[in-house]
């Protein structure tokens, strides 16, 4: 019944790539040429230092690794965009399951991590109808087989967009300061278990580093970063 639905909208609304608007295989969102436009960042224990030393705030984080290389007008940049702002939830889990594809044995997944999607605050829950983040992580544990929690980190206040606000450095750190907090009660179930906060897009990292912060002041030793993509660091 659900192939059956699902072949009949794909003939009702064809899917068409994000990248190019030319039709697409069913499921995916970027065509063969559009998939090869991407520039894959490392995934290696030397990229993950230099990505956190290259953060232009101070992070907590044992571990940071990113998919791929954002830039202006990018294909990666359609896709997210498409996820954050045209309510096309389903890229999130296809860029999650790409994601996932990629990071299959890699140093970022040893210990089995419990995934943590960056929390939204209910009003811009309320005004974008979902969390991407979230169907970030849906993607990446079906391809990973991992788990994810969407309440122990959760956001106390209404913050500015970090990524679709003109902030400099020290006012995206003001705009985080205090927004996070740890569900106490669900963090005492976790023990010693590594913690990946998962988030699309990374510029300074002020807002995944207050997340892994208040989540190391929280007692978790071995908290990691993992974004979909990140601006080249010049």
């Amino acid at each position: 019944m659900h192939f059956a639905l699902s072949a009949l909208l794909d003939v009702l609304y064809p899917p068409l790539c994000l990248g190019c608007g030319l039709r697409t295989h069913t499921g995916d969102l970027l065509c063969p040429l559009c998939m090869a436009e991407l520039v894959p960042l490392p995934l290696t224990a030397a990229q993950s230092s230099a990505h956190i030393a290259s953060l232009a705030c101070a992070c907590d984080a044992s571990m940071m690794l990113v998919g791929w290389e954002y830039d202006s007008g990018s294909v990666i940049e359609r896709c997210i965009h498409a996820m954050k702002y045209r309510q096309l939830y389903r890229a999130g889990e296809w860029l999650g399951r790409l994601l996932g594809e990629r990071l299959v044995g890699t140093i970022l997944l040893d210990g089995d991590p419990l995934l943590l999607p960056i929390p939204l605050h209910r009003i811009k829950r309320i005004e974008r109808g979902y969390n991407q983040a979230e169907f970030l992580c849906r993607g990446l544990a079906a391809e990973c087989g991992l788990e994810w929690d969407g309440g122990l980190l959760q956001r106390l206040r209404y913050t500015t967009s970090q990524s679709a606000s003109r902030l400099d450095r020290d006012e995206r750190q003001a705009n985080v300061r205090d927004a996070f907090a740890v569900d106490a009660a669900r963090a005492t179930t976790l023990g010693s278990r590594p913690l990946l906060l998962v988030d699309d897009l990374i510029t300074t990292g002020a807002t995944i580093g207050a997340c892994a912060d208040v989540l190391v002041q929280a007692g978790f030793t071995d908290v990691r970063i993992l974004a979909v993509a990140r601006p080249p660091r010049h």
